[in-house]
């Protein structure tokens, strides 16, 4: 049968969807499946990991924080604002417990870094995230930058933020609560929500990881 430009062109196509189906299979066979963990673990487990987009911010103290800072180490994200009235103090407070608890119990290798990432970036300073943040913990990073940059990140982990005013004029940002997991590999992986409570918070965190190294 003679094979016309057409029909070469639909061949070198299907191979190609073969390829990169085979690749796909390839480097995710080895990850856990989503139904085989436990209940607490499902809870907090995204179906899929979702890959962080590239991103430039600026840490409190001026130093670039980009996407290559996320990997290599566990990561815990908060996005909040500065002028959040309660849930952002308690959940940063609850981050700072928690990295006591690990140390308390020996795991201070495994300790993740804890970022603090500003939705309100034209009002949160990287001076007044300084102060704010070491009021909590001297350890927690925060970042601030370019609103493109702050889109960037949290549209790639599903974060959603939006500015709002109420009838008598009061500004306020709303904004997700969760805190997210992102892997060794820069990769968000799961949520932890709820009240944020230092001790459920560090076995979800424990759990998590055992599943994962699996």
């Amino acid at each position: 049968m003679k094979l016309t430009a057409s029909r070469i062109i639909l061949l070198v196509s299907l191979v190609l969807l073969a390829a990169i189906a085979t690749l796909f299979v390839a480097r995710h066979s080895s990850a856990p499946d989503w139904a085989s963990a436990t209940p607490e673990v499902q809870a907090i487990l995204w179906p899929g990991a979702r890959d962080v987009a590239d991103f430039k911010l600026l840490e409190q103290d001026g130093q670039a924080f980009g996407k290559s800072e996320l990997k290599g180490h566990w990561n815990l994200l908060y996005f909040g604002y500065l002028q959040c009235p309660d849930i952002c103090p308690t959940t940063l407070q609850s981050l700072s417990r928690m990295r006591k608890l690990m140390v308390e119990a020996g795991q201070t290798a495994d300790i993740p870094q804890m970022i603090f990432v500003s939705v309100d970036p034209e009002n949160d300073t990287a001076e007044r995230i300084t102060g704010y943040l070491a009021f909590f913990d001297k350890n927690l990073i925060g970042l601030t930058g370019e609103p493109d940059q702050l889109a960037r990140l949290a549209d790639s982990l599903g974060i959603i933020y939006a500015e709002h005013i109420d009838p008598n004029g009061v500004r306020s940002m709303e904004h997700t609560t969760s805190v997210i997991v992102v892997d060794p590999e820069g990769r968000g992986v799961a949520a932890l929500t709820g009240a944020h409570q230092p001790r459920v918070m560090l076995g979800q965190f424990n759990a998590l990881r055992k599943f994962l190294a699996n």
